[in-house]
């Protein structure tokens, strides 16, 4: 049996109005970006296996800022730079069998 590919992961960050109400999603974006070295969208991440993108709205304005891990489907909410941090270490750092 062939080994199956690691599933491409995405980290779906909201920059909608709510979210990022006066500047508060933008150390987020930042901070994102300066991990994931990957400023563009999904389709041209060529064999990255995880990639950063914002949307304009998730649809959980009251919890924001928000943020999306795909395709797990995990929602993160009330996003600070300290929870951003914790996110990073778990999901992009550490190899996902460890997980």
């Amino acid at each position: 049996m062939s080994e199956q590919p690691p599933r491409k992961r995405r980290i779906v960050l909201c920059m909608g109005q709510f979210c990022n109400q006066s500047g508060r999603a933008q150390p987020l974006y930042d901070r994102l970006q300066q991990e994931l070295c990957d400023p563009g969208p999904a389709f041209m991440s060529r064999g990255k296996t995880i990639t950063g993108e914002t949307a304009t709205c998730l649809s959980m304005c009251g919890a924001g800022p928000n943020l999306i891990l795909y395709p797990d489907d995990i929602d993160f909410n009330h996003l600070t730079p300290e929870k951003l941090e914790a996110f990073i270490q778990e999901y992009i750092r550490k190899p996902p069998e460890s997980r």
